[in-house]
C-alpha cells in the first residue's frame, strides 16, 4: 500500500512540474505608444501619446506647461504608484530629482513648453529608438533601448564618461 501510494504522489509531483515548465512567461506590457497594441509603435502614435500627456500636464489649457504644471503632474503620478503598491524610488539626497524644468525640457529656457516643443523632444526620443530608422519601433528595438539606457544610467552612476566622437 505505501509503495502504491508513494508512486502515485511521485507521478502526481512529475506531472505538476511539467505542466509548470510548459506555463508561457509573464509577457511585457505593451509600449505606452503602441495605442492600437499590435506590438509595433509608429511616429503617428508617438505624436498622439505626447500630445495626450501634454494635455494631461497642462492644467489651464493655455497651450504651456509651466514648473508648476509639470511639478502637480509629477506629484500624481506619484501618488497613482503609490496608491497601486508598486515600489517607488527614493529620492536623491537633496531633494527631489525633478524640481522643475531643465534645458532637457525647456530647450529656450522661457520658463515653459509649448505643445511643439514637447512633441519635438517625443519625436526625438522616437527616432532615438527607431534603430533601422522605418518610423516604427518593434519589440527588438524597444529591448535593445532599455539596454541602452541601463549601460547610460550605470556608467553615469560610476562616473565612467562616454568617449567624445571625433569630428
Amino acid at each position: 500500500m505505501r509503495k502504491t501510494v508513494l508512486t502515485l504522489m511521485l507521478a502526481a509531483s512529475a506531472i505538476t512540474s511539467a505542466a509548470g515548465a510548459q506555463t508561457p512567461t509573464t509577457p511585457r506590457p505593451p509600449m505606452r505608444q503602441d495605442a492600437n497594441h499590435d506590438g509595433v509603435a509608429t511616429r503617428a502614435e508617438a505624436i498622439a501619446q505626447a500630445d495626450a500627456r501634454f494635455a494631461q500636464m497642462d492644467t489651464d489649457h493655455d497651450g504651456r506647461i509651466t514648473a508648476g504644471e509639470m511639478r502637480a503632474y509629477r506629484e500624481a503620478l506619484h501618488d497613482r504608484v503609490v496608491a497601486s503598491g508598486r515600489d517607488v524610488p527614493v529620492p536623491p539626497p537633496g531633494g527631489r530629482k525633478h524640481d522643475g524644468m531643465g534645458r532637457r525640457i525647456d530647450p529656450n529656457g522661457d520658463g515653459s513648453v509649448t505643445r511643439e516643443e514637447y512633441e519635438a523632444r517625443a519625436l526625438k526620443r522616437f527616432d532615438r529608438m527607431d534603430a533601422n530608422h522605418d518610423g516604427t519601433i518593434d519589440a527588438t528595438e524597444r529591448a535593445n533601448a532599455a539596454e541602452m539606457r541601463h549601460v547610460d544610467r550605470r556608467e553615469r552612476r560610476d562616473g565612467v564618461t562616454p568617449p567624445v566622437p571625433a569630428r
